[in-house]
Protein backbone atom coordinates (compact mmCIF):
# COMPACT_ATOMS: atom_id res chain seq x y z
CA UNK A 1 0.00 0.00 0.00
CA UNK A 2 1.13 3.39 -0.83
CA UNK A 3 1.29 6.41 1.47
CA UNK A 4 0.05 9.80 0.90
CA UNK A 5 1.21 12.57 2.87
CA UNK A 6 -0.19 16.49 2.48
CA UNK A 7 2.50 18.61 2.73
CA UNK A 8 0.88 22.07 2.46
CA UNK A 9 3.04 25.37 1.61
CA UNK A 10 4.48 27.13 4.60
CA UNK A 11 5.30 30.28 3.06
CA UNK A 12 4.28 32.96 0.35
CA UNK A 13 7.19 35.25 -0.31
CA UNK A 14 5.90 38.10 -2.73
CA UNK A 15 9.21 40.16 -3.74
CA UNK A 16 6.49 43.09 -5.12
CA UNK A 17 3.23 44.26 -4.57
CA UNK A 18 1.20 46.90 -6.66
CA UNK A 19 -2.04 48.60 -5.43
CA UNK A 20 -3.80 49.51 -8.46
CA UNK A 21 -7.50 51.14 -9.22
CA UNK A 22 -9.75 48.00 -10.73
CA UNK A 23 -9.61 49.42 -14.49
CA UNK A 24 -6.17 49.77 -14.15
CA UNK A 25 -5.61 46.10 -12.98
CA UNK A 26 -8.45 45.05 -15.53
CA UNK A 27 -6.31 47.01 -18.53
CA UNK A 28 -3.36 44.85 -17.38
CA UNK A 29 -4.87 41.59 -17.67
CA UNK A 30 -6.55 42.54 -20.64
CA UNK A 31 -3.24 43.30 -22.31
CA UNK A 32 -1.68 40.14 -21.29
CA UNK A 33 -4.40 38.36 -22.70
CA UNK A 34 -3.72 40.17 -26.15
CA UNK A 35 -0.17 39.93 -26.08
CA UNK A 36 -0.26 36.46 -25.65
CA UNK A 37 -2.83 35.95 -28.66
CA UNK A 38 -4.21 32.87 -27.50
CA UNK A 39 -7.80 33.85 -26.90
CA UNK A 40 -8.52 32.70 -23.81
CA UNK A 41 -10.54 34.42 -21.56
CA UNK A 42 -8.91 36.46 -19.23
CA UNK A 43 -9.23 35.47 -15.37
CA UNK A 44 -8.25 37.69 -11.98
CA UNK A 45 -8.47 35.67 -8.51
CA UNK A 46 -11.16 37.36 -5.58
CA UNK A 47 -10.85 36.49 -2.11
CA UNK A 48 -12.78 38.90 0.19
CA UNK A 49 -13.20 42.09 -1.53
CA UNK A 50 -9.30 41.92 -3.11
CA UNK A 51 -9.28 41.29 -6.62
CA UNK A 52 -5.09 39.80 -7.84
CA UNK A 53 -2.87 37.98 -10.26
CA UNK A 54 0.27 36.92 -9.13
CA UNK A 55 3.74 36.97 -11.03
CA UNK A 56 5.52 33.64 -11.52
CA UNK A 57 9.28 32.95 -11.77
CA UNK A 58 10.64 31.12 -14.31
CA UNK A 59 11.43 27.63 -13.22
CA UNK A 60 14.67 26.83 -11.76
CA UNK A 61 16.54 24.67 -9.68
CA UNK A 62 16.63 27.41 -6.84
CA UNK A 63 12.72 28.13 -7.38
CA UNK A 64 11.89 24.41 -7.78
CA UNK A 65 13.85 24.19 -4.68
CA UNK A 66 12.19 26.57 -2.65
CA UNK A 67 8.38 25.07 -3.76
CA UNK A 68 9.73 21.53 -2.34
CA UNK A 69 10.94 22.94 0.75
CA UNK A 70 7.27 24.97 1.36
CA UNK A 71 7.94 28.56 -0.09
CA UNK A 72 5.99 29.98 -2.73
CA UNK A 73 7.93 33.02 -4.59
CA UNK A 74 5.80 35.24 -6.53
CA UNK A 75 8.05 38.09 -8.17
CA UNK A 76 4.66 40.47 -7.97
CA UNK A 77 1.61 40.35 -6.98
CA UNK A 78 -1.24 43.27 -8.47
CA UNK A 79 -4.32 43.83 -6.60
CA UNK A 80 -7.22 45.84 -5.98
CA UNK A 81 -10.03 46.28 -3.93
CA UNK A 82 -13.06 45.66 -5.04
CA UNK A 83 -16.85 44.38 -5.18
CA UNK A 84 -17.52 40.42 -6.70
CA UNK A 85 -18.95 40.04 -10.17
CA UNK A 86 -18.94 37.50 -12.02
CA UNK A 87 -17.46 39.28 -15.17
CA UNK A 88 -16.17 42.60 -15.15
CA UNK A 89 -15.57 44.21 -18.59
CA UNK A 90 -12.52 46.92 -19.39
CA UNK A 91 -12.04 48.74 -22.62
CA UNK A 92 -8.22 48.57 -23.51
CA UNK A 93 -6.61 49.30 -26.75
CA UNK A 94 -9.59 50.29 -27.98
CA UNK A 95 -11.75 46.67 -27.23
CA UNK A 96 -13.89 46.08 -24.89
CA UNK A 97 -12.22 42.39 -23.08
CA UNK A 98 -14.46 40.57 -20.13
CA UNK A 99 -12.18 39.37 -17.75
CA UNK A 100 -13.84 37.00 -15.39
CA UNK A 101 -13.56 36.69 -11.46
CA UNK A 102 -12.87 33.73 -9.96
CA UNK A 103 -13.85 33.12 -6.04
CA UNK A 104 -10.79 31.87 -4.38
CA UNK A 105 -11.48 31.94 -0.75
CA UNK A 106 -12.00 27.96 -0.80
CA UNK A 107 -7.56 27.96 -1.54
CA UNK A 108 -6.47 28.94 1.66
CA UNK A 109 -2.73 30.20 0.32
CA UNK A 110 -4.91 32.13 -1.88
CA UNK A 111 -6.65 33.43 1.52
CA UNK A 112 -4.12 34.12 3.33
CA UNK A 113 -2.87 36.37 0.43
CA UNK A 114 -5.55 38.23 0.21
CA UNK A 115 -6.00 39.19 3.77
CA UNK A 116 -2.20 40.11 4.06
CA UNK A 117 -2.59 42.27 0.47
CA UNK A 118 -6.33 44.13 2.86
CA UNK A 119 -3.66 45.26 5.48
CA UNK A 120 -0.98 45.97 2.95
CA UNK A 121 0.56 49.05 3.39
CA UNK A 122 3.32 50.14 1.05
Amino acid sequence: MVDVEYLPYQKIIVHEVRKMDIADLLSFVAAQVEAQKTGATAVVTWVDGVAFVTGEFLPSPQTIEETLKGRIHYSVVMFSETSFQAEKRVTWNGREYSIKLNRGESNPNFAALAKFLKNYKP
